[in-house]
């Protein structure tokens, strides 16, 4: 449960998001569930603005990875339909681009990019494009690699599934790999390997050590903020904008916690089986409305933290579009 302190450090998160002031100027694996109508237009307005500022990118999915590997993975694939396994449900999400209740980190990337440029004249280099689908490409095999399940028992259509999601991830992370490469920079080959060993590490943290506010924040950072953060200072360093180094590290990170939250918050509110959800599993006992003004106030608190960065942004388009998706998630 919950001790004194969280519950103290809680309302301070409130009263925080409470008194936030936006400075002037700011005018911001996966989809949100059951999102109210307010939400999904603002935020389908903030997406679609983004992807016109950056020059309407894709980035990988399963489907465009046209290799012999991958076509005789989708047989095995298909043979998993029926066992239940988590990975179809990722596999079809993967497969489906059109989403656009789901925001790319390759977005956010490309649009970090483009708000760090001193000249509104200026475009996205060539490999700052090419970073950002390196970020998406390995937080899909991260997505991938989730898939995988804990067996209490044997079963062979299970064990098969638990297979091809270490084989779908590790072809897809490897496949970056050689990409990041290519980039020829060290400093970001070791940022992006500190946000690879961050995935594999927060499944073994001790959550005894952590009350349960601190344990999500831990485990969030792990799990999306190393990467989406690391990320954004790469794209700068490529960029040359030095200068803008820590501000784009520390946004990459804020605006992972806020999007986490309102996921989690979404999905809690939909679900039928509140209990079993991880909101609930964090705060056993406590009521239902009282979480979700818990998580609401950690996501107003992140949503502001990233607003307050921006401010140290040139205020050119793709500043103002990170600052619409960021106000966005509040709704």
């Amino acid at each position: 449960m919950a001790s004194r302190n969280c519950l103290m450090r809680l309302k301070t998160f409130q009263l925080i998001t409470t008194s936030f002031n936006p400075p002037n100027g700011i005018a911001f694996s996966r989809g949100f569930c059951a999102s109210p109508p307010v939400f999904q237009t603002k935020w389908l307005q903030a997406v679609s603005h983004a992807e016109k500022v950056v020059g309407n990118p894709t980035f990988l999915n399963l489907e465009s990875v046209t290799s012999h590997e991958i076509s005789n993975m989708a047989v095995y694939l298909k043979n998993l339909i029926k066992t239940g396994h988590p990975l179809t449900s990722t596999v079809k999400e993967l497969l489906n681009p059109k989403a656009k209740n789901d925001l790319t980190r390759g977005l956010l990337v490309l649009l970090v990019s483009k708000a760090g440029k001193h000249k509104a004249n200026e475009d996205i280099l060539p490999n700052q494009r090419k970073l950002a689908e390196i970020t998406e490409q390995i937080h899909t095999a991260h997505i991938i690699h989730t898939g995988i399940i804990n067996l209490a028992t044997p079963n062979e259509n299970l064990e098969m599934g638990n297979k091809m999601a270490i084989l779908c991830g590790d072809f897809i992370q490897s496949r970056s790999s050689i990409q990041l490469a290519e980039l020829k920079n060290i400093k970001i080959i070791e940022l992006f390997g500190q946000a690879i060993a961050d995935f594999s590490a927060v499944e073994f943290i001790n959550e005894d050590t952590y009350c349960a506010l601190d344990l999500w924040t831990q485990k969030t950072k792990m799990r999306y903020g190393t990467l989406l953060s690391n990320a954004c200072q790469s794209t700068l360093i490529l960029g040359g904008n030095m200068d803008l180094l820590e501000s784009a590290k520390n946004f990459g990170l804020e605006i992972a916690f806020a999007w986490q939250a309102n996921i989690d918050l979404q999905s809690y509110k939909s679900t039928t089986k509140k209990a079993e959800h991880n909101l609930a599993k964090l705060f056993p006992g406590t009521p239902f409305e009282e979480i979700l003004l818990i998580f609401e106030a950690v996501r107003d608190k992140h949503i502001n933290a990233s607003l307050k960065i921006l401010a140290k942004f040139p205020q050119n388009d793709a500043c103002l579009a990170l600052c619409d998706i960021a106000k966005a998630l509040k709704y």
